[in-house]
């Protein structure tokens, strides 16, 4: 038995059930105004867990947790919430069921831990402690965080102008990669072949492709969203900027990303709202695009990754075993799963099915289907814990329908940017495990949270708006 996570989980609950009962019954003052402080600080962390995470700078201390910058900043996030639960700016009153949610799936994962160990049983194999730590447990303090302490247009702009640049260095970096620029390319630990997967892709800060590309893409959307409030030349900087990110996701050669991608602009076209026609916004990029198509045609219906072809088989037969292996092993433990993070181990000793030659070549491999995932790891009441989960976040979305003025970055097109990127996030899961890349499940549940305060606030205010939202205020009120 692992003693010390279950000494720090025992601790961190003990804190956790004081800090809830204390913020359920003090009276809330969160209609008040919050500091910028605490936006900056997130969009800060948000930049550092990218960038400067453990690969950059990490500080071991044997018998405890690694100390990176990320983690340490990380520390400031949580001693914010924990201030703000005793001052009642953290509101626990009212409008919580997807807290509660989150609550349940955490001690589903907890106990899971508790019942097949909190570290790894072989040094390739992934720690169930990092990604509880990663894939569920930050996000959620991350979505609370927001909630809480994201309200005016001024931090939701903060927020907005982090991903957009955030993404305009992920898709200068594509480029620096694709074309073998290596010397331009920042930090140097992106070029280490020895560390991560897809060094013949643009795989970025992230160490892989696939969520590179979803960076890449939240970028893409933030800037989409940003234009709105943009004149003169400066509207001009950013059209230009968003031109970077087409070249870039086709850099990252991974066919979620090329998804996500239509996912996105479909979303834009569809159904987000412009004073212009969006066609012409879009115009420029669609046929660069499709002249770059029909003149790469053979390159792009070929096998060869390196060139961009969407008709590699090979990680299709390699999913399609590994949903196999999933469902096989969720047959044998249906209601509370192998245990979280054990799909490696379990397949590799548990499936005796027929397995493709370049599946067995491939070796060991997580789970590329997060839902499937879940449904082995955790059992039937994992995955119908966070299937509701979803449903509840998608369903706040749509109830934010008539809550937000007409126009403005607060407006009604916020939540279809938030939808789209949602919808990035959601698709590409269903192609890769999500639960080790921090920052991938992070800004979905930052939204999320955005998109719950929005909702609540405005819902106990009686106002069309937030109330902190001064400007709209005076114009709708």
């Amino acid at each position: 038995m692992d003693i010390l996570p279950l000494i720090l989980i025992f601790a961190i609950s003990v804190a956790a059930i004081f800090l809830w009962f204390r913020g359920k019954y003090l009276k809330s003052y969160s209609e008040g105004e919050v500091s910028n402080l605490y936006t900056v600080v997130l969009s800060l962390w948000l930049v550092v867990s990218v960038v400067f995470g453990a690969n950059f700078f990490v500080l071991k201390m044997p018998g405890i947790f690694d100390i990176t910058i990320e983690r340490m900043l990380f520390l400031v996030i949580l001693l914010a919430l924990g201030a703000g639960l005793f001052t009642g700016k953290v509101n626990l009153r009212s409008g919580i069921a997807i807290e509660l949610t989150m609550m349940a799936f955490i001690l589903i994962c907890v106990v899971s831990m508790i019942r097949y160990g909190f570290l790894r049983i072989n040094p390739l194999f992934p720690s169930p402690w990092f990604v509880f730590i990663t894939g569920y447990l930050f996000p959620f303090t991350v979505y609370v965080y927001a909630k809480n302490f994201i309200r005016d247009e001024n931090q939701v702009q903060l927020i907005f102008h982090t991903l957009f640049f955030l993404g305009i260095y992920l898709s200068l970096t594509a480029f620096f990669e694709y074309f073998n620029l290596r010397q331009f390319v920042f930090p140097k630990y992106i070029n280490d072949p020895l560390i991560g997967i897809h060094l013949d892709r643009a795989r970025g800060p992230f160490l892989n492709a696939a969520f590179n590309g979803v960076g890449i893409l939240i970028g893409f959307i933030s800037g989409l969203h940003l234009l709105e409030k943009k004149t003169g030349f400066t509207k001009v900087f950013y059209q230009m900027s968003l031109l970077l990110f087409f070249p870039a996701v086709f850099f990252t050669l991974t066919r979620s990303v090329y998804t996500g991608l239509l996912i996105s602009l479909f979303i834009f076209l569809g159904w987000y709202k412009t004073s212009f026609s969006k066609w012409k916004l879009v115009s420029l990029p669609l046929v660069l695009m499709l002249i770059v198509g029909i003149v790469n045609t053979p390159r792009l219906l070929s096998t060869e990754r390196r060139e961009g072809g969407v008709y590699q088989l090979e990680e299709v037969n390699i999913r399609l075993v590994l949903l196999e292996k999933s469902f096989f092993l969720f047959s044998e433990h249906p209601l509370m799963g192998i245990g979280l993070a054990q799909f490696i181990p379990a397949s590799t000793v548990a499936y005796k099915g027929r397995t493709p030659f370049v599946a067995e070549v491939a070796g060991a491999q997580y789970q590329h289907n997060h839902l499937a995932g879940i449904l082995a790891e955790l059992g039937l009441e994992g995955f119908i814990v966070y299937l509701t989960l979803i449903i509840l976040i998608l369903r706040r979305m749509a109830q934010l329908t008539g809550k937000l003025p007409e126009s403005g970055i607060m407006g009604r097109n916020l939540r279809i940017a938030i939808f789209a990127i949602w919808c990035v996030y959601l698709s590409n899961n269903l192609f890769v495990e999500p639960s080790k890349t921090l920052f991938i499940n992070a800004v979905p549940f930052l939204f999320a949270g955005l998109a719950d305060g929005l909702y609540s606030r405005s819902s106990e205010s009686g106002l069309k708006i937030p109330i902190t939202n001064k400007e709209y205020t005076r114009n709708y009120v």
